[in-house]
Order: structure tokens, then C-alpha cells, then sequence
């Protein structure tokens, strides 16, 4: 019986995530045709990171946050298939570290793309504050096309913060956990 409930507890938040992600993934799926920006990638890149699409580790104090989206042409319609995402991030505590909180991805035959990782906290202080934010590098036949950034609600209105760069975010609270849901596409140059 106990097992019978465990799985049970399972299928519901299975079912419960689905709807929350697949809802959130088709209403956020409207497409804002600005290509990415290009950015230099700050210092704390790490080439030759594994494929992995959890990049935290398993013990983390961070709020959850899945991220999808899709990599595009430059016409904002055609779907990009296999394009290697390279992603790094701070941490939950604002630190970057070498085995966490970085890895790749690549798109589907959708272009689509997906990872799991934690809310990243902001660092510095004053005129050098960093709002949070996800960078990451688009190699496609292992050349690098573009790095950039994706940015978080709170850089919105700020100078230099367009909204095509700003992620869509939910976020839900789940069995006293809150879990966010993020939304970004990478439109090439």
C-alpha cells in the first residue's frame, strides 16, 4: 500500500508539472523578433563542460528553475536542430564554481532546448552590480556563432536591458517548494 501511495504522489506531481510547464511553455511561446545581443562572456567561462541537462548538484540551498526555449534563424521562424548550448551561471550564492552550475545542451529537431539548474543570485555592488543572469555560447559544427546572456524580471526597465533579452518567468509554489519556469528563445544573428 505504501508503495502503491508513493507512486501515486509521483504521478500527481509528474501530471501536476507537466500542466504547469506545457501551459507556461505555449503561453510564453509567442516569439519577439530581436536577434540576441552579443556579448564577451565575462571571465568565469569553462570550455569542454560536459552534456548534461541538470547543471547544479544534487545538494543545493537554490529555488529550482527549468529554462526552455528555442534557437532560431534570424528570420524568427526557422528552427535551428542541433545547436550546442553552452551554459554558466552563478550560483544560488552568487559564486561561480568549476563543476556546477555550468554544462550544455543541445536543440532538438524543433530547435527547442532544455536545462534544469537554481535561481542565480546578483553580485557586486553599486555601479558594478550584476542583475542575475544565465550566459551561455551557441556552437553550431563546433563553431561558435554567438555568447550572450539571458536576464531575469528584475532588469526590466533598466538601461541596456531590452525586454527581447529579459527571460519569461513563472513561478509556482509546490508543496511549500516554489519552482520557477523560464522561458527564452536564442535568435541568431
Amino acid at each position: 500500500v505504501y508503495v502503491l501511495l508513493v507512486l501515486i504522489g509521483i504521478g500527481v506531481l509528474l501530471y501536476i508539472f507537466s500542466l504547469t510547464f506545457s501551459s507556461s511553455y505555449q503561453k510564453e511561446g509567442h516569439i519577439t523578433c530581436v536577434p540576441t545581443f552579443v556579448d564577451g562572456g565575462g571571465p568565469y567561462y569553462k570550455s569542454n563542460v560536459p552534456f548534461r541537462k541538470k547543471i547544479t548538484p544534487d545538494q543545493n540551498d537554490g529555488e529550482k528553475l527549468i529554462v526552455k526555449g528555442k534557437v532560431l534563424k534570424n528570420d524568427c521562424k526557422t528552427s535551428v536542430e542541433g545547436a550546442e548550448i553552452d551554459i554558466w551561471q552563478a550560483s544560488e550564492e552568487g559564486s561561480y564554481e568549476d563543476q556546477y552550475y555550468r554544462g550544455k545542451v543541445k536543440s532538438d529537431r524543433n530547435g527547442e532546448y532544455m536545462f534544469e539548474t537554481v535561481m542565480p543570485k546578483g553580485y557586486g555592488e553599486g555601479t558594478a552590480y550584476r542583475p542575475p543572469h544565465i550566459h551561455f555560447k551557441i556552437f553550431i559544427n563546433n563553431s561558435e556563432i554567438i555568447t550572450s546572456q539571458m536576464f531575469f524580471p528584475e532588469a526590466k526597465g533598466k538601461p541596456g536591458f531590452e525586454e527581447a533579452y529579459i527571460m519569461n518567468l513563472e513561478s509556482k509554489r509546490l508543496f511549500g517548494k516554489v519552482r520557477h519556469y523560464g522561458y527564452h528563445n536564442i535568435i541568431l544573428p
